[in-house]
């Protein structure tokens, strides 16, 4: 399992949204916002799975860039 991740608006830093998850099923989430109370500056943030990450794994978007460039 690993942390899902997100960048801090305020801050740039990343920061967990407190839910661990796998790599299978984070790739089927829907793309809902999600409202959660920010450890690094202290508001509250709007997310998405669009903008967020696990930690540790490769981030969905570079796999989606390099799938990309390997087809062209």
């Amino acid at each position: 399992m690993s942390s899902m991740m997100i960048r801090c608006p305020v801050t740039d830093r990343e920061v967990s949204t407190a839910i661990e998850t796998e790599p299978s099923v984070f790739r089927m989430l829907p793309k809902v916002a999600a409202l959660m109370h920010c450890p690094a500056c202290g508001q509250d943030h709007t997310w998405t799975v669009g903008s967020a990450w696990l930690a540790g794994e490769p981030r969905l978007v570079d796999e989606i860039a390099l799938s990309k460039v390997a087809a062209a």
